[in-house]
């Protein structure tokens, strides 16, 4: 039975049907399907940290942060094994910083050192770049840099690159106006720096197309060399540009990068990059050669929809969201069924 209802959760969790999703006698959406299984399951084994800790995630999805903070609590609580409890404490801290609650960030934090160091020291610095982040305003590209002024940012931070993000393209393969924003934004910055190399990242593909080939040749389209873009055609979200784009990046000893996406995406999509460069560095993964992480930046399409300068509302709480996903903490993490 629990089986069954964790399959049923995840096929909700997986659903593109996100406003009208049956489950029971209800119709509601796909992440109040998943809450209704994974509650069914615990209620038949409370003993079950795993779903308890995916059950929290589902709540932080729907902005119930004071229920989701209690699951992690429990987990804490029943954890057999002090390494059991490093992710529940890791979500504990960056919660509670969400809230704006520092004192209970800097208990948790303590109570996660003892557990595990150099995890605390990873949370600490992941905090710190999401304060930082979080703390700029949209960057709409009307102060860029001169040339001299590009020159003295790459003396200081090393060889620059420009990152342009991919968006779903119609169903003909042809580029929607979303991603011609974007494009046209990453025109001005591409003219401002015509020396770096363009990384186009996006592998969702229509009719046969790539957001990154579309993305190539709409680019070479407006007198932009061929040999400065660089394809990233994989990618179908947001982790993945990060995590497939920062490999071509450091392949290519990028030590700085402009991000280019709509304006209530550029901060979440800085915290991917940083947060993605931090789960490197604590697992392992970042290469030899590349010592140092890569320090991003934004320019934003002037799309109109941010009505604010900076991150409010659902948008900040999807950087919090998407920080820990990157961070290797995937939302979905039942014993048998894993998914970010």
């Amino acid at each position: 039975m629990i089986t069954q209802l964790i399959e049923s959760s995840s096929l909700a969790y997986q659903s593109s049907n996100r406003t009208q999703y049956p489950f029971g006698d209800h119709i509601g959406t796909n992440l109040d399907a998943v809450s209704y299984y994974l509650e069914h399951a615990i209620s038949l084994d409370t003993t079950r940290t795993d779903l308890l800790l995916t059950l929290a995630n589902i709540y932080t999805f729907q902005g119930e942060i004071p229920k989701a903070l209690h699951l992690y609590e429990d987990c804490v609580y029943q954890s057999h094994l002090q390494s059991d409890a490093i992710i529940p404490l890791t979500y504990l801290a960056v919660w509670h910083h969400y809230l704006d609650q520092h004192k209970k960030v800097t208990h948790y934090l303590q109570r996660l050192k003892g557990v595990s160091s150099p995890t605390a020291m990873q949370v600490e610095q992941l905090l710190s770049a999401i304060e930082q982040i979080l703390a700029k305003t949209i960057n709409y590209g009307t102060a860029l840099n001169t040339e001299s002024e590009l020159k003295t940012i790459q003396q200081e931070n090393g060889n620059g690159a420009i990152i342009i993000l991919g968006y779903k393209l119609n169903a003909d393969g042809t580029i929607p106006p979303m991603l011609l924003q974007r494009l046209d934004t990453a025109l001005t910055v591409i003219k401002a720096y015509p020396e770096i190399p363009i990384f186009v990242t996006g592998g969702l593909a229509q009719a046969g197309m790539t957001e990154a080939c579309a993305m190539q040749q709409w680019l070479i389209g407006h007198a932009v060399a061929a040999d400065r873009i660089i394809l990233e055609d994989k990618a179908t979200n947001t982790l993945d540009n990060a995590r497939f784009t920062l490999a071509k990046l450091q392949q290519h000893n990028i030590q700085q990068a402009w991000l280019i996406s709509a304006s209530i995406h550029v901060h979440r999509s800085e915290i991917i990059f940083v947060s993605t460069q931090l789960h490197q560095r604590l697992t392992g993964h970042q290469p030899n050669s590349q010592p140092t992480f890569i320090h991003f930046d934004h320019y934003a399409a002037r799309d109109g929809l941010s009505p604010n300068p900076l991150p409010e509302g659902k948008v900040r709480l999807d950087c919090y969201i998407d920080a820990l996903r990157s961070f290797g903490l995937p939302a979905f993490c039942t014993a048998h069924i894993t998914q970010a």
